[in-house]
């Protein structure tokens, strides 16, 4: 009987913390995808459900500042086959995102380009956005952020919060495309009814030196923070149902 009782708590404890950590975004894996005409004739996949939008610091907006690609997110990303085309059905590829930092040059600009999903928030609660980012030695940008803003009912803008990728973005780990886990943590203000997540390549321009020049990322998330006395009240509540089963 003892026995049955540590497995118990050992099984209660996990869902508790797992409903707390329930992610909120669509298609968090990018594995969903649909096809984007980038010029006339010519299609490319990329993330169902998110908005993408690319432009050039002369030329304006473009469509090939990203791609759905299957080689673009490998371990140690979370490994992942729900690979499904709005267009060409189920296809059980793990995919990534290509941001294209390459796309920027003298003739058309520097290149930006945000991936971003809006879900509803709550004002008071703390969000933790994550997920994983990547980049070839030679890929050239102003900057690579997370970023996090907080919209009122009428989705106009109370504040935001952004994470600079740089500073360990191409600092050499042993993994594929330096892949590492990235957070941005916020706290809604006030008025909260939105919360806009994802993920930017600012100002990027093709390198003259060649090379590899990816920028990759995959599997994000969006999760409500709980709060410590929350998570205590769930651990005394599940020792105190264990205690009532001893006593039976």
């Amino acid at each position: 009987m003892k026995t049955l009782l540590r497995y118990s708590l050992v099984a209660l404890l996990p869902v508790a913390f797992c409903t707390a950590k329930a992610d909120l975004l669509y298609n968090g894996n990018l594995d969903h995808t649909y096809q984007q005409e980038i010029v006339s004739g010519f299609f490319l996949p990329k993330p169902f459900g998110w908005e993408n939008t690319g432009t050039r610091t002369i030329t304006g907006p473009y469509e090939d500042e990203m791609s759905s690609e299957s080689w673009a997110g490998p371990a140690p990303t979370p490994v992942t086959h729900d690979g499904f085309d709005e267009q060409n059905g189920a296809n059980g590829l793990d995919w990534g995102l290509f941001f294209k930092p390459f796309s920027g040059n003298v003739t058309d600009g520097a290149a930006t380009g945000t991936l971003s999903q809006t879900v509803a928030a709550s004002a008071g609660l703390t969000y933790n956005f994550s997920g994983w980012a990547g980049a070839e030695a030679n890929a050239l940008m102003h900057d690579a952020t997370f970023d996090m803003t907080f919209l009122r009912a009428d989705h106009s803008v109370i504040s935001g919060a952004s994470l600079s990728l740089l500073p360990n973005l191409f600092v050499p780990n042993g993994q594929p495309f330096n892949y590492k886990l990235y957070n941005l943590v916020a706290v809604a203000p006030g008025n909260t009814a939105f919360v806009t997540v994802g993920m930017t390549m600012h100002d990027a321009t093709s390198n003259p030196a060649g090379g590899g020049q990816a920028l990759v990322a995959d599997d994000f998330e969006l999760n409500v923070v709980p709060e410590p006395g929350s998570m205590a009240v769930l651990a005394v509540g599940a020792l105190a149902l264990l205690r009532k089963r001893r006593g039976r």
